[in-house]
């Protein structure tokens, strides 16, 4: 594959046929994008500042970063929960629930402290009367919600009940649990949380956050994964982490799991963010790219392709 497409006509076409309607409605997608080092800086900041005009959360990762093991999918997902906010997606919901309830809830933001005491101020009654009405909803739309995995659902129940309390917050064990900087269970098993992130939970825990992103009211989440260290052979020896030939092949594995389990995501479009030596089709024992997993270049080529013309919307592109 050597045509290329400039960066801005082929973002046109993922706004139009993507972020604008298919993404927007909830579908889902994974897209290679093949682009120059000095191109990545423009291609952040094009798909970040459209994303905030329609207000999609946009996750940014880079599997150079030593905490960042590319291949392992519990760091995807701490890489993704450390980048929400989740406190303000909670009141988002409770926002959302209020007005369901009819409450009026002008002027209020997600980014107030003290969300009840404002719709509460904003309705001329008293904070418990709110937090009366809305704790069954939390209870009814969150916690028995089947399309969250068991103890991601409790624990993002767990915090939106811990904006019903004033003052100073409650729930830094959870959000540290959440993120990975505490993974030890016995911190959050008193909020009926038995089991962790890791390697065979991970998965659900990401489709699981990603619902709760549109459920919660946004349009839906844009991941940016920078995979181009995977694809580097030989080890430079530098600050960045090195792959080895066993990682790479890992992690072009759960990227193959990630184009599979696609209809399993909410409103998500995941964009692998790579470097022409990924593109290398040869299986010799030297190579990172993707001809040494044929799984995965199997799905991401396209069997049929013009010579003279790129496909803006095909899995792979390469950006000019």
């Amino acid at each position: 594959m050597n045509n290329t497409i400039a960066l801005k006509d082929w973002f046109s076409y993922i706004d139009k046929e993507y972020l604008s309607t298919y993404v927007n409605k909830g579908g889902s997608s994974v897209k290679f994008a093949v682009t120059p080092e000095e191109l990545k800086v423009a291609l952040y900041d094009t798909v970040s500042a459209r994303c905030k005009d329609l207000d999609y959360e946009v996750i940014k990762l880079d599997a150079k970063y030593r905490h960042m093991r590319a291949y392992m999918p519990q760091d995807i997902f701490f890489g993704m929960a450390r980048q929400l906010d989740w406190r303000r997606l909670a009141r988002r919901l409770i926002l959302k629930l209020a007005a369901k309830r009819e409450f009026k809830i002008e002027g209020v933001a997600a980014t107030d402290e003290g969300v009840f005491d404002r719709i509460a101020d904003a309705n001329n009654v008293g904070p418990d009367s709110v937090i009366q009405e809305i704790r069954p909803e939390i209870q009814n739309a969150v916690y028995r919600n089947p399309s969250m995995s068991r103890d991601f659902r409790v624990c993002m129940t767990q915090l939106c009940r811990m904006e019903f309390i004033s003052g100073e917050y409650s729930g830094q064990l959870l959000l540290d649990w959440l993120t990975g900087r505490n993974t030890r269970i016995s911190n959050v098993r008193d909020y009926y949380i038995y089991s962790g992130v890791n390697r065979a939970t991970a998965r659900y825990f990401i489709e699981s956050a990603l619902y709760w992103v549109r459920f919660v009211g946004c349009a839906g989440t844009v991941v940016l994964l920078d995979n181009s260290r995977v694809t580097v052979a030989k080890n430079p020896k530098d600050e960045w982490k090195y792959y080895t030939k066993p990682m790479t092949l890992e992690h072009y594995e759960l990227l193959r799991q990630f184009i599979d389990r696609v209809d399993e995501m909410d409103g998500a479009l995941l964009v692998v963010v790579t470097n022409p030596d990924f593109l290398d089709e040869s299986p010799d024992r030297r190579s990172r790219g993707y001809g040494i997993y044929p799984a995965l270049q199997y799905r991401v080529m396209d069997d049929v392709r013009d010579h003279n013309r790129v496909n803006p919307l095909s899995s792979l592109v390469r950006l000019s």
